[in-house]
């Protein structure tokens, strides 16, 4: 019996409660398996990893086949391992043979995935693939459904500063409560196309940096050109450079700026981390 909550159990008497009904709530997956079955034995460490990971997603209902023979066979069990995917009370995927988590990642994110996450999933995918209307179009659509869901406009505005389109962010965050999750992050992304209104192109800076590698004025600028290009790490080394030189430079500009890179990030960003640990070895 695994000490995994998320891992049960299951025989004839409770496949009703702990399969079916259970799978009114979360997505199930059934792993038939023996004592004696070698690849039985390699699959429950994969099985335990996702379970733990997944933290409740799914459940996986484990039934032995050699104690329950019935069952599997009514579960048309011919080999083992068997692994069997049942979501709202449907067969959703069969597997026979040992899966690697590579294959079954994909399979349970697809049934895991919040409507929101699925959103998120395919107005990325569209961006990535240069399609950056199509995607502000579908999230236009989603809006004349949804006019309250303020995540919508977040991703759009993402989606405009991404672009360029600064005017047109504006207008949409301006329509956006201010404790909307998601915010933070493009509202520091707009702060620095601001700043970056008023600077150099970041080639002109690089061509001047390299004839005074020592100006902190020019590496603090070019750091801001490098945000927006999503250089985070080089812009937060540049960053502490100039710390590390001149503390109170332009009244504590460099710090003020590394913060609202961390913003931009997000508190769990690991490059975010690093650099917050950094400033504050260096400040106390």
């Amino acid at each position: 019996m695994s000490d995994n909550p998320h891992i049960i159990e299951v025989t004839t008497q409770t496949f009703q409660s702990d399969v079916l009904e259970k799978s009114q709530e979360v997505p199930v997956l059934i792993d038939v398996w023996a004592d004696w079955c070698q690849p039985c034995k390699a699959q429950l460490p994969i099985l335990e990893k996702l379970a733990t990971e997944y933290q409740g997603k799914f459940v996986v209902a484990k039934i032995d086949a050699d104690r329950e023979p019935a069952l599997a066979q009514h579960l048309g069990v011919r080999s083992l391992p068997s692994l069997k995917l049942i979501f709202q009370g449907q067969l959703v995927k069969d597997f026979t043979g040992l899966q690697q988590e590579s294959e079954l990642r994909k399979v349970l994110d697809e049934v895991t995935m919040s409507p929101a996450d699925r959103i998120k999933q395919q107005v990325d995918q569209l961006v990535e693939a240069g399609e950056a209307q199509q995607a502000l179009d579908l999230l236009q659509q989603l809006l004349q459904q949804e006019p309250n869901n303020h995540n919508l406009r977040v991703m759009m505005t993402n989606i405009l500063l991404r672009q360029g389109r600064i005017d047109d962010a504006k207008q949409v965050m301006a329509t956006i409560p201010e404790d909307t999750l998601g915010l933070a992050q493009p509202k520091a992304k707009l702060g620095f196309y601001e700043l970056a209104a008023e600077l150099p192109e970041r080639g002109e800076l690089e061509e001047l940096l390299g004839k005074d590698q020592e100006n902190l004025n020019l590496i603090y600028q070019l750091a801001i050109h490098q945000v927006l290009d999503d250089e985070f790490e080089p812009a937060l080394i540049a960053l502490m450079s100039i710390l590390r030189k001149d503390k109170q430079f332009d009244e504590g500009a460099a710090q003020k700026l590394m913060i609202q890179v961390f913003d931009l990030l997000g508190a769990g960003n690991p490059i975010a981390k690093q650099f917050r640990r950094q400033l504050f070895s260096f400040l106390h």
